[in-house]
């Protein structure tokens, strides 16, 4: 019998509901990662308060029902706090992403009511390395210390990391501080390229061997049942505009946060408007497996967990592969 998260994905992909929404309250942050996705320039005309909380009241009517804080570092927004109460008033799932700078105990104290499920906190493994990642003196140890205080107000926490060159040897360091603190973990093979088009990150991707090896010592298992059934080539391309949604901080909107395609603008448009008469969107729920001219006839195709964003980023194309899925789903 499938999962109740299995079917509830399956029903919401083929309905276009939109069951996972990322808001990406503020593209402000304390730190400056040098892998860092985000464009070099952020406009400062942030969607307010108002602004936001119609945002929630439009997901609502369109069923969602989980969404993200994200960032840059939601926790630089001072109204955090109301949206949180506000989004958990529509009966919202929540999830904040942060680096935990900015955690303050009496803060999370006043998040306690509110319907949060978890913090997944970015991290780099020892202060010498977090730090030269970051470029920010000391903020191992305040998110560290960040995650400590969380996790002890009784919020689950979860410590999120790129799998990248520079990591290759905290990856022990990380298991064992994760396993000690009772943090959930999450190690991450793809590094993607900046949204404005810099792709300096190529250069701190993993080589196979470097992969191999990250994946044994972070005992993660990429490899596929052998009897895994094959890929239904009339099913869709992803879930990206079918049950997922992202909005920016200026409120554009894209399929999903990895797939960079504004499709509208809920300034100009009502969010139910731009879900339902996006040309592009339209044209994108017709796409299936099968429209993957590049990839469907590839005898690893059941295995791959290729990402149409990736594709548009690095190969200007959405249905073009690329070198990372490649490599996973042949190898393993």
């Amino acid at each position: 019998m499938a999962s109740l998260s299995a079917w509830l994905n399956k029903e919401t992909l083929l309905g276009n509901i939109p069951l996972l929404a990322q808001l990406e309250l503020t593209w402000r942050c304390h730190l400056s990662c040098e892998h860092c996705y985000l464009p070099s320039k952020r406009p400062s005309n942030e969607l307010s308060t108002f602004e936001w909380r119609r945002v929630l009241d439009e997901l609502s009517v369109l069923g969602c029902l989980s969404i993200v804080f994200t960032g840059g570092e939601p926790l630089l927004r001072n109204d955090l706090l109301e949206l949180c109460k506000y989004a958990s008033k529509k009966n919202f799932e929540i999830r904040i992403f942060s680096s935990g700078l900015g955690v303050k105990a009496d803060l999370i104290k006043k998040m306690w009511p509110f319907n949060i499920s978890k913090f997944e906190i970015s991290f780099y493994g020892r202060p010498q390395i977090h730090d030269a990642i970051t470029k920010v003196i000391g903020s191992q140890n305040a998110s560290l210390a960040a995650a400590r205080a969380i996790k002890k107000s009784g919020f689950r926490v979860k410590l999120k990391i790129p799998l990248m060159k520079r990591l290759i040897n905290e990856i022990d360091y990380i298991i064992k501080l994760a396993e000690k603190e009772k943090f959930e973990y999450a190690f991450d093979p793809v590094l993607t390229i900046t949204s404005d088009g810099n792709k300096a990150n190529l250069k701190r991707r993993l080589s196979y061997t470097e992969l191999k090896k990250a994946l044994h010592k972070a005992k993660l298992d990429f490899a596929c049942d052998k009897d895994v059934e094959d890929i239904d080539l009339s099913s869709p391309v992803c879930g990206a505009g079918r049950n997922t949604i992202n909005i920016n901080p200026y409120g554009d909107v894209l399929p999903c946060l990895q797939l960079g395609v504004k499709i509208g603008n809920i300034r100009k448009q009502s969010l139910r408007d731009i879900w339902s008469k996006s040309r592009w969107l339209i044209d994108w729920r017709k796409k299936t497996m099968a429209d993957l001219h590049a990839c469907r006839g590839c005898k690893y195709l059941k295995f791959c967990s290729r990402c149409p964003g990736i594709s548009l980023q690095e190969k200007g194309n959405i249905d073009e592969p690329y070198t990372l899925a490649c490599m996973l789903a042949k190898n393993f």
